[in-house]
């Protein structure tokens, strides 16, 4: 449901009765969100509830909340907990006008998560890990890197391939040579490629998967004061992203393959005709946008990487 984990955060599963609504069928699947991750792993270690947390990830198989109590368990901590508070912030929507974050120190300012270093970041080189990725994406078998495990962003890169990472914009780039010689460029040059320039699924704030079946919603007459709603009280960004499209002109062009209907008393969305909960990567958009989209908006589902476990 759109109430994620950011709803059991803060305790407000009582403030949304009406609220309940079934996320895309595939939602569970996905790859964990990054910043979500680090922003989750900031509120346990600044005393927030890991109890929660587990419950989540292991009743509900959240991919946020299994990737972070994975790290969890595994030691990993925030090391630049100075930076951030952990307190009680107006918001509209929150009971009795306020709402818990994990702000920047002094303000009152949200942070995305990006902002988190982690312990487990001493010994890992982000860039190579990106550069790893990139390399599989290209085609470089797994069988041909040598004793993966000797080396941690290595070893790394192939758990993060094998859980779905994929890299969203492949097309600045291409391999070149074979062997020895080969050696990853951007795309028509010769130049050698900085890791921190290639882009994973795994960055966004939200699942694409997620967002299309919110606004397939919204389109067959879901209320976006709701996903308005449970983005500010949720800190919900799936909700957050759909409100934003929504809003800026995107539509959606094989509308007529669905509709809203009640199943076992749940508010769905569904192949017409069917009671079969769609994903929202079968929603196709088209974008009247005010705005250049992002990496993922205005593709069609088979051009996006939605990152589920095993694919290639």
């Amino acid at each position: 449901m759109c109430t994620s984990k950011w709803t059991v955060f803060i305790s407000i599963w009582f403030l949304l009765p009406a609220m309940v609504l079934a996320q895309s069928a595939d939602w569970q699947k996905v790859v964990w969100r990054e910043p979500q991750v680090r922003y989750l792993l900031a509120d346990m270690t600044m005393g927030g509830n890991v109890a929660m947390y587990r419950e989540y990830a292991e009743k509900e198989k959240d991919p946020d909340s299994r990737e972070a109590i994975r790290l969890w368990d595994a030691g990993v901590r925030v090391a630049n907990t100075g930076d951030f508070e952990r307190k009680w912030v107006a918001n509209q929507y929150g009971k009795d006008g306020r709402v818990m974050r994990i702000v920047f120190r002094g303000s009152n300012r949200t942070i995305t998560g990006s902002e988190v270093l982690l312990t487990s970041d001493y010994s890992l080189d982000q860039g190579a890990i990106r550069i790893m990725l990139l390399e599989l994406s290209l085609g470089w078998p797994i069988a041909e890197i040598k004793e993966p495990q000797a080396n941690p962003s290595v070893a790394e890169a192939l758990r993060r391939w094998d859980e779905g990472v994929r890299v969203l914009n492949l097309h600045w780039f291409e391999a070149k040579g074979q062997g020895q010689q080969r050696r990853i460029v951007y795309r028509g040059t010769d130049s050698k490629v900085d890791g921190t320039k290639v882009q994973l699924n795994s960055d966004l704030t939200y699942p694409e998967t997620n967002v299309r079946y919110f606004m397939a919603d919204i389109a067959l007459g879901g209320s976006v004061e709701f996903y308005r709603k449970t983005a500010e009280v949720a800190h919900e960004m799936g909700c957050l992203e759909a409100v934003r499209r929504t809003e800026e002109g995107y539509t959606i062009t094989n509308l007529d393959q669905f509709e809203r209907k009640q199943v076992n008393g749940q508010t769905v969305i569904t192949r017409k005709g069917t009671n079969e909960r769609i994903s929202g990567m079968e929603v196709w958009l088209s974008s009247n946008a005010k705005r250049a989209a992002g990496p993922t908006e205005d593709a069609r589902p088979g051009n996006i990487s939605e990152g589920k476990k095993g694919s290639s």
